[in-house]
């Protein structure tokens, strides 16, 4: 790895390798947990959740990081269940609109409903993105779905590896309905 800024071409090249990691394959695999390789987690239709992180209360909204909507459009994704909200620090505000939210009905999931209920932050002493927020409303435990933590952390670090935005941008993110929590690791 080069300290010297990713082109724009390796960025959506990365982007692009997000999408299609997020939608086409690569499960993890941890002991008896999966995260499928769209980021959804087994478990969640066994855990009497019903799928609550994909309902959307007023307030609540989903985040694209910089050059994210335009790489899911250059794949051919669908994306006309996304409504924009507004530009968010480079990136985008969305609420889904889908009338199959779970499925995005069809259309391209955004890293940071793939990545649900973990959300990345960047570690201030080691500049390390890890996954040390999760949302409060997700009944799955941190223990139980550590698995798609690691997960989470592995697909942010790769696309901050070549998107110098990322970073901080996440920096500037505030969420709704997340709280800090302990690493189990």
């Amino acid at each position: 790895m080069t300290d010297a800024p990713a082109t724009a071409h390796q960025q959506d090249q990365v982007a692009a390798d997000t999408i299609n990691n997020t939608t086409m394959g690569n499960n993890t695999t941890m002991g008896n947990n999966t995260t499928m390789g769209d980021g959804s987690i087994p478990l969640c239709p066994h855990q009497g959740c019903g799928f609550k992180c994909c309902t959307f209360q007023q307030g609540n909204f989903i985040v694209l990081h910089p050059g994210e909507l335009d790489a899911a459009k250059a794949s051919g994704a669908g994306t006309d269940h996304l409504e924009l909200l507004e530009n968010y620090h480079g990136g985008h505000k969305v609420v889904c609109r889908a009338a199959d939210t779970a499925n995005c009905d069809g259309g391209y999931k955004p890293l940071d409903c793939a990545s649900y209920p973990f959300f990345p932050t960047v570690n201030e002493a080691t500049g390390v993105v890890e996954g040390t927020l999760k949302g409060a409303k997700c009944p799955l435990t941190t223990a139980i779905a550590n698995f798609h933590r690691l997960w989470v952390e592995d697909q942010w670090r790769r696309l901050a590896d070549t998107n110098a935005e990322v970073k901080p941008w996440l920096a500037k993110v505030a969420l709704v309905g997340y709280e800090t929590v302990d690493r189990p690791d």
